[in-house]
């Protein structure tokens, strides 16, 4: 219920998103990344049904919206990253933070 206010807090407050893939990224990193958006942008992660159901609920409410393209890609390891400000600043940001990631028993590259 908490999670659900929050991203419909997130949809109308922000104009912009970045969908992020964070597979093999690590809690330090995500941690890490989060502290240099603070200010500047938001990130949130959740379950992929949780943030499907929420954005449908959005749309229903608010017809018309685009927000409505997010549900599809709701899939695998992703989170949001909200933002007002300057989509070409958040990605360098974001970028700066990719690290290579050591590979695990199992992965398929």
């Amino acid at each position: 219920e908490e999670y659900f206010e929050k991203l419909k807090e997130l949809l109308t407050t922000y104009s912009k998103a970045f969908l992020v893939e964070v597979d093999n990224v690590g809690s330090y990193q995500l941690q890490s990344t989060r502290g240099e958006l603070r200010g500047k942008a938001e990130v949130l992660m959740g379950k992929n049904t949780m943030m499907r159901k929420c954005i449908r609920e959005y749309v229903e409410e608010n017809p018309g919206s685009p927000v409505g393209q997010l549900e599809s890609v709701c899939r695998g390891n992703i989170g949001f990253v909200f933002t007002n400000s300057d989509l070409a600043e958040i990605r360098e940001i974001l970028e700066k933070n990719v690290r290579p990631a050591p590979a695990k028993v199992g992965a398929v590259a």
